[in-house]
């Protein structure tokens, strides 16, 4: 509900202007949408060097003007403006007031490179986590029964067994209990 009240007010959010915003900046750095392709490329060339950014300036019906940096896809078919998720990681277009799009990404190198080694170590602990949790709570589900087997007949029911299960160390103590239980 939350998202769909956010999307619903996008263009009235302090976010939305804010996009706005940056979408006339942009325009009055640009020449105009009739300017030769050459001339675009070259303001769009000085405009990233100036943000340090990876650049694309499409058309309104989404074609390719100029671009500078990594290759950047336009939005989707439906998108107002505001960030978006790309190939590349997240990315933000601009609207034009003039109708084309200005769609900027900030390049992937600005990412600390110990944060990649980090989500993938977390990535890894919790796949071998979730892998070792049925295995680890069957081992420990059986050492508890045989617990209890012992606390039964510490409290004196000399006829208290357990059951054995598999063939492993477990096993084993369990079938130890049961010869010890029975010369008690």
């Amino acid at each position: 509900m939350a998202g769909l009240i956010w999307r619903a007010g996008w263009e009235t959010s302090p976010a939305g202007q804010a996009f706005e915003v940056a979408g006339e900046l942009a325009a009055a750095g640009l020449p105009p949408a009739d300017a030769p392709s050459a001339q675009q490329q070259q303001a769009l060339e000085q405009l990233s060097r100036r943000v340090a950014t990876d650049l694309a300036l499409y058309t309104g019906t989404r074609q390719l003007i100029a671009a500078v940096g990594a290759p950047l896809r336009p939005p989707p078919p439906r998108h107002r403006g505001g960030w978006f998720v790309s190939a590349g990681g997240p990315a933000w277009s601009f609207r034009l007031p003039d109708g084309r799009l200005l769609v900027a990404r900030l390049p992937l190198h600005h990412r600390h490179p110990a944060l990649n080694v980090v989500l993938v170590l977390g990535a890894i602990a919790l796949l071998v986590a979730a892998c070792a949790y049925p295995v680890v709570r069957g081992l420990t589900r059986r050492l508890e029964r045989l617990q209890a087997g012992v606390e039964t007949l510490g409290a004196g029911d000399l006829s208290a067994r357990v059951k054995v299960e598999g063939r492993d160390e477990v096993a084993r103590l369990a079938v130890s209990f049961n010869r010890a239980a029975g010369r008690i």
